[in-house]
């Protein structure tokens, strides 16, 4: 390997103080107590002069809708933007209005995409489409992932031949060019194929010139097509089962996820101001399930986080997601993961580390 994509490669893997920001915050996590105080001392307005995404405490700075205007500034010469998900960083719900390319480089991720949640690992390489809500969760330190993001009208340019075709793939880039947005994302397991040619493609990036835009549209079009010619026999995909991407089913998705321990449909109708079966349509379009059931979709996947990632008691956990008696956390529980808490638990502490 070239001496400077291997020292850009060492690089990569060392934590920035964001990261270990980051990663003191997800310990601190692991208890209610060592939370409380961790938070008790973060400055504030450093916090964020940074920009960092603290859901504990500075719920009002972090941006759940993202527009390519923030990444593509007016007279730049800038048309594919590359960057490296900062590890730890908390997962929180969020979309784009342009398609996100996701290439994992090393390790793993797990991502909640609309509906579907789903881990990825070395070399899966993941399209979301405008306007799907999604997470990201990079929680290991040896875990390398880029986010890949096109200008709107490059993008255009560059997949417009591709959307021509009948098959699954021209589906998905003929939807969201024209703002239809059923299939969700796609996904292809490349392994290893193209992990050097990215972190060259993160290396003209950050060493940019005014001839690496032309050099990055270049490679970020090679990759696509031979990507999506070799692997489209593994590819995975993900069909919505919602018609519309407005900004009142965003908010509505994400005030039940902040307010999971106590939400009901009332409080959403007074919060929002719309009728109770406004509310109860909205929901149902939107995730494919009623308000009940999304509620404890939603409840079980974060007592699955809690259950991993904390030391708190299952009583303790069922009591912050809102369960008054224990004994139906864990009913429901295992009604939905097939494993009682105290089994996820210690499934998930037998995995081995990355």
């Amino acid at each position: 390997m070239d001496v400077r994509y291997k020292t850009l490669e060492e690089q990569i893997f060392l934590l920035n103080e964001d990261e270990k920001f980051y990663r003191d915050y997800y310990e601190a996590g692991q208890s209610s107590r060592d939370l409380q105080s961790f938070l008790s001392c973060v400055d504030q307005e450093d916090a964020i002069r940074r920009h960092l995404v603290i859901p504990d405490l500075l719920p009002e700075i972090i941006s759940y809708e993202m527009n390519d205007e923030e990444y593509f500034k007016e007279g730049e010469q800038r048309n594919v933007y590359i960057s490296q998900h900062n590890r730890y960083t908390p997962a929180f719900l969020h979309r784009h209005n342009f398609f996100e390319i996701v290439f994992v480089y090393h390790g793993t991720c797990t991502q909640n995409i609309g509906t579907t949640r789903k881990s990825f690992s070395d070399g899966d390489v993941i399209f979301i489409a405008p306007g799907v809500y999604h997470t990201m969760e990079v929680f290991q330190d040896q875990s390398i992932v880029f986010n890949i993001l096109i200008q709107q009208k490059t993008f255009h340019q560059m997949f417009l031949p591709l959307a021509s075709g009948n098959n699954l793939q021209s589906q998905f880039f003929k939807e969201g060019l024209y703002n239809q947005h059923r299939l969700e994302y796609l996904v292809y397991h490349t392994q290893d194929s193209w992990k050097s040619f990215v972190l060259k493609m993160y290396y003209e990036h950050l060493n940019h010139d005014a001839f690496s835009d032309q050099i990055l549209i270049g490679m970020m079009t090679y990759l696509s097509a031979d990507m999506m010619r070799r692997f489209q026999g593994t590819m995975e995909s993900s069909y919505s089962s919602s018609h519309t991407r407005g900004l009142e089913d965003f908010l509505v998705l994400n005030y039940i996820q902040e307010h999971i321990d106590t939400v009901t449909l009332a409080d959403i109708s007074r919060h929002f101001g719309f009728s109770l079966s406004y509310c109860s349509k909205l929901i149902k379009n939107t995730t494919g399930m009623g308000f009940s059931e999304w509620k404890r979709a939603l409840r079980v996947r974060k007592g699955e986080r809690l259950l991993v990632n904390t030391t708190d008691t299952v009583n303790d956990i069922s009591l912050s997601l809102g369960y008054e008696n224990t004994e139906t956390f864990i009913r429901i529980f295992k009604k939905e993961t097939g494993m009682t808490p105290g089994q996820y638990r210690k499934r998930g502490q037998k995995r081995p580390a990355d």
